[in-house]
């Protein structure tokens, strides 16, 4: 999932660095760039890199890439005995799904896996195809006995699209529960900022899709989760024609013929990711009717010819 906002200079070395009352480490995990900025504290570097161990353990149980992750295993067996962590982020998913209408949908790993076998065939997908693969799908589908998770024989998940939100809230709770007041978890664009930076609220830019390394607005919040998706940056590439790689679960087909990217604010980051993906699929109308009803949850998005559409209550936004 594209995911990218212009917060401050990224580092791409693990170091620890200070920089006026805060310091900040940079690792390469979750396949992005984590940038986490606290205040200075006795123990801000050990802090530090024990949030970054947090990181590495949540990693290893929902990444599908990993074999003996939670995700992996309920995959292969279909039956899993979760894990707090995991059966908390499942029942988030079904959330996010249920108020969607299953825009977002945790069981579109099947669709995924055919776009990327035909890619290296340099065919596109068949409507056949399509139509078979979708019977795989559907997050209903998913049952939940206690902290048991079952699946049918078809189906397999991918927590792709809200897993890093999770994460980023987690590591935030745990930074919390250390003492620290003010900070900021970075994961590639999906964040969670809380306190505050030189005695305001942080701030947040939002990338311009049109032109890379740019900006399009910056806005400021505080004790909130961000996260933005497009498919401008991540695409297969088919007889030359760009399928996005964001999908509707409904149709089987790349999303966003009218958007190229949404950003959502949320009370944390797992409803923002999970969120940002969902209105992206269902589009600017419906997208925003459903937000305008959501308390806390907030809304920007970008049309293809660059106008902005916010939700009834989004921050100030400082344009570029």
């Amino acid at each position: 999932m594209s995911r990218k906002i212009f917060l401050f200079i990224l580092f791409l070395s693990p170091f620890v660095f200070s920089l006026n009352d805060f310091v900040e480490k940079t690792e390469f995990l979750l396949d992005t760039v984590i940038q986490i900025k606290i205040e200075k504290t006795k123990d801000s570097e050990k802090i530090l890199n024990s949030s970054f161990d947090l990181i590495k353990t949540l990693e290893n149980k929902f990444s599908i890439f990993k074999e003996e992750s939670e995700v992996s295993k309920l995959n292969k067996y279909k039956k899993l005995k979760a894990s707090n962590e995991f059966l908390q982020l499942i029942k988030r998913a079904i959330y996010i799904s249920e108020i969607t209408d299953g825009a977002f949908d945790i069981t579109c790993k099947p669709i995924i896996d055919l776009y990327k076998t035909k890619s290296k065939e340099k065919k596109v997908p068949s409507k056949e195809e399509i139509e078979k693969v979708l019977k795989k799908v559907g997050w209903k589908k998913i049952q939940i006995k206690e902290d048991l998770i079952i699946l049918p024989e078809e189906m397999e998940i991918d927590l792709g699209g809200i897993a890093k939100g999770y994460i980023v809230d987690k590591v935030a709770e745990f930074l919390k529960a250390k003492g620290i007041k003010n900070g900021i978890v970075n994961a590639g664009g999906d964040l969670y900022c809380w306190g505050l930076k030189g005695g305001k609220k942080w701030t947040i830019g939002i990338e311009n899709p049109f032109e890379e390394n740019k900006i399009i607005g910056i806005f400021e919040i505080t004790d909130r989760g961000v996260a933005t998706s497009g498919n401008y940056k991540r695409y297969l590439k088919i007889k030359n024609k760009k399928i996005g790689h964001i999908i509707n679960p409904k149709t089987g087909l790349s999303a966003g013929e009218d958007i190229v990217s949404t950003t959502i604010i949320a009370p944390d980051c797992t409803i923002a990711d999970g969120f940002a993906t969902g209105i992206f699929v269902l589009g600017i109308e419906k997208g925003l009717k459903i937000i305008n009803k959501l308390q806390g949850v907030e809304c920007l998005i970008i049309d293809i010819n660059g106008k902005i559409y916010k939700s009834s209550q989004f921050p100030k936004l400082s344009l570029n």
